[in-house]
Formats: structure tokens, C-alpha cells, sequence
């Protein structure tokens, strides 16, 4: 592959941006395991003819002699942030006219989402910022720290809306832009594994059980790894009080990426597709630390679906 710094005949304009999160050098790993990434599927896939190194991004951009890039951002919401900026903000890359996509991996409700189902996003918002408390100060219960009525958030203290926030921590996408996403999307056959399908059957919402679906919905970024049905019913509801419509997945980095794409006002050329690997709580039979523990059971298919619905969307775009 040609390292370049974007001289030949100028800096390339690319049609889409793909943005993974991880790549093997983002893991440090014992010299016998290998993690499985978002990024090799991309690597194995496509002719990527070129790199070229941005300072203060995570990784190079690999470009294709067709107009489309990768990189790895790395993973959280900082990370995503930092290297978008980067990017945007370089003269090595023609980005005007670009359409970026996040292709990776996340956890999803089982009521709403089942392992290797993949989602294309329609809204992105903030888990982070936001109050949280005990309620344990004086015996008080949450509803009672401060005073307000609980029927503001009744069932999932204890969270609250960021009182002293300048807007809400949501960002919209492209209707249009999504919708034809998804309309790909439907025509691209998933993959299924025994291995998945016998894991689905220990939840007892009908959708976890179902086979590999394309959905449309919220995904919720936080740079915290929660698990937990508490803190799905908490996520739900801070997606309800933003008007996010249905809450779908959870992960770490489209909030920032979506920050600096509005900052440069690139949102509405903006997708994120994401596979579901995990389920955002336990199963009835399982503690959520064992849960936990079997968090990686399906990480290679939802990387393997997010995959191919992704690159059928790229290639869409870049086809025009």
C-alpha cells in the first residue's frame, strides 16, 4: 500500500467515509489472542490503495482508487470526536462532498433487538450528561433528593434530565438518508449461527428469539459499559423524555462522531450502522455478571452482518 500525504495530484476526494471504532492496534493483548475488529472485514474486502496519516487522528486513512476511505477512530466518545476533527480540519482530505458511516458493533434491548440484528440509526443521543443520584442521603428515596414529582421520571429513578443544559443532547439524522439506507439494507442476506439461535432462546421476548433482522432506531452512546435491565429501563427513558423515538442500541462513539460532523455541518450526511452483539441486560435464568461473561458470544456475527449491510450501503453511495 502507497503511504502518501495527499500530494498526488491534490488531496483525494472521497464519496464515503467509513468509520469502524477498532482496530487491532487499539487492543493490548496477551501474544496468543487475537480481538476480533470492525476494521479487517473492511481490509480483507477492499482494494485500498493509499494511506494517509492526519495528525491528531487515531489511525491512517486507507483510500481506495474509488473514492472510499476507512479509518479507525478508536473507541469513545472523545476518541470519535478527536479524530473526526482532525480529519475534517485536514488538507490531506477533500471531505466537501463526503457521506460518513459508522460500521461497528453494539448491545441492543432484547425487546426490541436480537443477536446479530442490525441497526441503521435514526437518532443519536448522549447517555452521559446527565444527573444521577443515591437517594440514599437521610433515608431519602430519589423522588424526594430535591424535591420534584416523581412522575418525571417514575419507575427508573435515579436519573433526570441535565437541569442547566444549553439543549438536549440528542442529534436527528437524515430522514431521507436513512430511509434509503434501510432500503439497501433489506436486500442483504444476514447471517445466522446454531451457536446464537440456541443463546436467544434463554429470553423470553419475542424479538430476542427471532432470527437476524435490519431495524431502525435510537442508539444511546456512553463511554461507560453499563449492563443491567435497571439501566435499560433508565436509557429507555432518557431516549422517551428526548423524543428519540425507540431506543435500539447502546455504544460508545456515534455522539462524538456526530458532534463534529455538526460542527462542520456534515450531520445530515451522516449513518451509523451498527450489529448487535449482546443484549443490554441478563437473561431470567442468568446474574448480570454472568451475563457479562458471556458478553463475546456472538461478537463475530454482529461484526459479519453490521459488515455486510455497511459496505452494501457504501457501495450504494458510491455508486451515486
Amino acid at each position: 500500500m502507497e503511504q502518501s500525504s495527499g500530494s498526488r495530484g491534490g488531496p483525494p476526494a472521497l464519496d464515503v467515509l467509513v468509520l469502524p471504532a477498532f482496530a487491532a492496534e487499539d487492543f493490548e493483548l496477551p501474544d496468543d489472542e487475537e480481538a476480533a475488529t470492525e476494521l479487517d472485514r473492511w481490509v480483507d474486502a477492499y482494494d485500498f490503495e493509499r494511506e494517509i496519516r492526519v495528525s491528531g487522528s487515531n489511525a491512517p486513512v486507507y483510500v481506495t482508487d474509488g473514492g472510499i476511505g476507512i479509518t479507525a477512530t478508536g473507541m469513545g466518545k472523545v476518541e470519535a470526536a478527536t479524530t473526526l476533527t482532525a480529519l475534517l480540519a485536514s488538507p490531506k482530505l477533500d471531505l466537501s462532498e463526503t457521506y460518513f458511516v459508522t460500521a461497528g458493533v453494539a448491545g441492543a434491548p432484547p425487546s426490541v433487538g436480537t443477536l446479530g440484528a442490525v441497526f441503521v440509526a435514526d437518532a443519536v443521543v448522549d447517555w452521559d450528561l446527565k444527573h444521577r443520584w443515591s437517594g440514599e442521603t437521610g433515608g431519602e428515596t430519589p423522588d424526594e433528593v430535591d424535591g420534584r414529582d416523581s412522575d418525571r421520571n417514575e419507575g427508573v429513578s435515579p436519573i433526570d434530565l441535565l437541569r442547566y443544559r444549553p439543549r438536549d443532547y440528542v442529534y436527528r439524522l437524515n430522514d431521507d438518508l436513512v430511509e434509503s439506507a434501510v432500503e439497501v439494507a433489506e436486500g442483504v442476506e444476514l447471517a445466522d449461527t446454531e451457536e446464537a439461535a440456541t443463546y436467544r432462546q434463554r429470553y423470553d421476548e419475542s424479538v430476542a428469539r427471532s432470527a437476524p433482522f435490519v431495524g431502525v432506531g435510537a442508539t444511546v452512546c456512553g463511554d461507560e459499559f453499563w449492563h443491567g435491565r435497571a439501566f435499560s429501563e433508565q436509557v429507555q427513558w432518557l431516549v422517551e423524555q428526548y423524543d428519540a423515538g425507540v431506543y435500539a442500541t447502546s455504544e460508545m462513539e456515534d455522539f462524538g462522531t456526530a458532534t463534529a460532523l455538526a460542527r462542520f455541518d456534515k450531520l445530515d450526511r451522516y449513518l451509523s450502522v451498527r450489529g448487535v452483539v449482546n443484549f443490554d441486560q441478563p437473561a431470567p435464568d442468568q446474574t448480570t455478571r454472568e451475563s457479562l461473561d458471556d458478553g463475546g458470544l456472538v461478537i463475530n456475527l454482529g461484526l459479519e452482518n453490521a459488515f455486510r449491510v455497511a459496505s452494501a450501503v457504501v457501495d450504494h453511495l458510491a455508486n451515486g
